[in-house]
């Protein structure tokens, strides 16, 4: 850890409140699902709880920003930590008093608060400077992998930790961590945002240079794939192959720390390789997951197929992200960012709303299976911005 010894007691602040908050959210990805299958009226509603989250944070970015620019960062991550805190305490009393609405709008304010969360690292940044920066945001995103160890430890301890409510102790406990940010977040003591005019092109221009397009469909694609096939695997697991709790967390665990380890590296293979062969390196790895998910249904099977999706989503969105940023200048970058993190949860809504449809209807071989036709637009992605990604290096 001597690299990150240079960086400002902000940074770490934001890191630890980066861990807590996706202790929450793994939490959440292990076990919302299953609770959705316990309350909801109709199976196609049953991932309604968690898919309601990912519209959540889609619908939280621009309104935090702006409020960020009026009243400062510092009160409106207060505010969004008050949220995912009630959020969490409302939907463990929503499965006390087995309300399925509840559970789906403390859900969604849980959500906002995670919307909110998105720009730890920003912030993060914001508070070094010149070369600091992307060590700073490397901590806050290494909260992200601690986080991937302790969520699915709580998800699967706490299970039964009130009698005759399952899962009710889960979230209880989920709101309690996430209450340790308040203290956190209230010793921040970070800069004034500087408030700049609009600059540059028109959002529309972008959508016409082939690069931008490219890299905004892999990381979309990527992250839609990743999402729809993760959101049933807790339902696969326990419900369809009878295998324990502990084995659904362990198969989240892995899953998010594969997510999350190799942005350590992942940057510095873009810069050494490119990032069309990281982008291709993605897809590689998707297909390792869909080939080995139709292989088999133990839990060997899950955990191989959930780390390789893991890892391929990685290379896809640091890499689509890397492109997105680089087609807009400095000024522009800010805008162009917001509507490509809009298209993207947008998408990711949709995937996991439409998981637990298809999977109650059709199963998990048949969710596979069409995976493959969404690797299939990637590819034509990476293929289609070739000539202008082999410049990004």
């Amino acid at each position: 850890m001597k690299i990150f010894k240079s960086l400002t007691g902000n940074v770490w602040r934001l890191g630890i409140s980066q861990g807590l908050m996706m202790t929450v959210m793994n939490v959440n990805l292990t076990n919302t699902a299953l609770v959705g299958s316990l309350l909801a009226p109709t199976p196609w509603l049953i991932t309604l709880p968690i898919s309601i989250q990912f519209v959540a944070v889609m619908l939280a970015t621009i309104p935090a920003s702006l409020m960020m620019a009026q009243f400062g960062r510092k009160l409106i991550f207060l505010i969004g930590v008050f949220m995912v805190t009630i959020g969490a305490f409302g939907q463990a009393g929503s499965i006390l008093i087995e309300s399925f609405e509840l559970l789906v709008f403390f859900s969604f304010l849980l959500g906002l608060g995670q919307g909110v969360a998105q720009f730890y690292r920003y912030a993060a940044a914001d508070s070094v400077e010149g070369s600091e920066k992307a060590k700073a945001v490397s901590l806050v995103l290494l909260g992200g992998l601690a986080s991937a160890i302790i969520g699915p430890e709580i998800a699967y301890r706490t299970v039964s930790l009130l009698p005759n409510n399952l899962y009710a102790g889960c979230f209880v406990v989920t709101g309690l961590v996430q209450m340790i940010a308040i203290p956190i977040i209230l010793g921040l003591d970070l800069p004034p945002l500087k408030i700049q005019k609009h600059k540059g092109r028109p959002i529309t221009a972008f959508f016409r240079i082939p690069s931008f397009l490219s890299g905004l469909t892999a990381a979309a694609l990527g992250y839609c794939l990743m999402t729809f096939l993760m959101t049933a695997t807790p339902l696969q697991v326990v419900e369809v192959s009878e295998l324990s709790h502990q084995a659904n967390a362990r198969v989240i665990q892995w899953h998010v720390v594969a997510m999350f380890a190799p942005s350590l590296f992942s940057g510095l293979l873009i810069a050494k390789f490119g990032v069309q062969k990281i982008l291709w390196a993605g897809i590689f790895f998707f297909v390792l997951a869909c080939i080995i998910a139709l292989l088999g249904t133990n839990f060997y099977f899950y955990l191989t197929t959930l780390i390789f999706l893991g890892v391929g989503w990685n290379f896809l969105f640091v890499g689509g992200s890397s492109v997105i940023a680089d087609s807009a200048s400095l000024e522009e970058r800010g805008r162009v960012q917001g509507i490509a993190d809009f298209c993207i949860f947008s998408l990711v809504a949709l995937a996991s709303m439409f998981s637990g449809m298809v999977h109650s209807e059709f199963g998990w071989t048949f969710m596979v299976s069409i995976s493959s036709l969404v690797i299939v637009l990637i590819s034509f992605a990476v293929v289609f911005g070739r000539p202008t990604l082999k410049e990004k290096r």
